[in-house]
C-alpha cells in the first residue's frame, strides 16, 4: 500500500512537471529549433504516463484483494430461529490477532455485552467464529437498534498492522423473512427425530415391563 502511494506520488510528480515544461517551451522557447524536438520527447512521457496510471489501479485493486478482511456481521440463517454474532475473514490472506474494538457492544437475549469475539488469534481465509445470541424474535423484540460501529485492527503475513472501519447492523432483518424456503425448519424438525423415537422406545420398554409383570403376578387355579 506505501510503495503504491510513492509509485502514484512519482507519477503525478512526472505528470506535473513534464506539462509545466510544455508550457514553458510553448511560451517562451517557440522559436527555437530544438523545442519541437523537446515537446515531442515531453509528450511521449505524458502519454507514458497516462497509460501506467490504469495499470496502476489494476495492481492496487489486485493487492486489495488479497489481504485479509475480518468483518463483524450478524448471522440470523445458519441455525433455525437463533441469531448469531459472526466474525468473518472475507479477504484472500490470513488475519493474525484481531481486535474488534465497538463504539457501544451488542448484547444477547440477556442484556449481557458480547464480548466474546473481541479478540481472535487468527483466521484464515472465508473462517469464521460466532456467539450465540439468542432466538431471534425475542432479540428484535428486546433491543430497537441493533446497528453498531467499530473498527477492526489485525495484522497481515508480513505482519504490517491493518485498521478498518466497519459497521455491523440487523436492521435490514427486522420485519423480513429470515429464510426463503423450508428447508431450514425441516432439517431443525429433523433433528428432534431421534428424542421422538428415543421416547417412544422407552414407553414400549415400559408397556412390554407391565406386560410381563402382570403374566408374573397371574395364578393358576389350584385343581384337586
Amino acid at each position: 500500500m506505501r510503495m503504491r502511494k510513492v509509485a502514484s506520488g512519482l507519477l503525478i510528480a512526472v505528470l506535473a512537471a513534464s506539462i509545466g515544461m510544455v508550457v514553458v517551451l510553448l511560451i517562451w522557447h517557440r522559436q527555437e529549433k530544438e523545442t519541437w524536438a523537446t515537446l515531442t520527447g515531453l509528450l511521449a512521457v505524458i502519454a507514458a504516463v497516462i497509460s501506467a496510471w490504469p495499470a496502476l489501479k489494476v495492481l492496487g485493486l489486485q493487492d486489495d484483494a488479497s489481504l485479509p478482511r475480518p468483518v463483524p456481521c450478524f448471522d440470523f440463517s445458519s441455525r433455525y430461529s437463533l441469531a448469531q454474532l459472526r466474525v468473518k475473514n472475507l479477504g484472500a490472506g490470513v488475519a493474525y490477532d484481531v481486535h474488534v474494538r465497538w463504539k457501544n457492544h451488542p448484547r444477547d437475549y440477556k442484556g449481557d455485552e458480547v464480548t466474546a469475539l473481541d479478540h481472535i488469534s487468527v483466521l484464515v481465509p472465508q473462517e469464521s467464529v460466532s456467539r450465540l445470541l439468542g432466538a431471534s424474535n425475542a432479540l428484535f423484540a428486546k433491543y430497537s437498534d441493533l446497528r453498531f460501529e467499530g473498527q477492526v485492527e489485525f495484522k497481515d503475513a508480513n505482519g504490517r498492522i491493518i485498521r478498518q472501519d466497519f459497521v455491523c447492523s440487523a436492521e435490514d432483518h427486522r420485519g423480513r423473512l429470515v429464510h426463503d424456503e423450508e428447508l431450514p425448519k425441516a432439517l431443525h424438525d429433523l433433528q428432534q427425530v431421534p428424542q421422538e423415537l428415543e421416547s417412544i422406545a422407552n414407553a414400549i420398554k415400559q408397556l412390554h415391563g407391565v406386560h410381563h409383570a402382570g403374566r408374573r403376578g397371574t395364578h393358576l387355579p389350584h385343581i384337586t
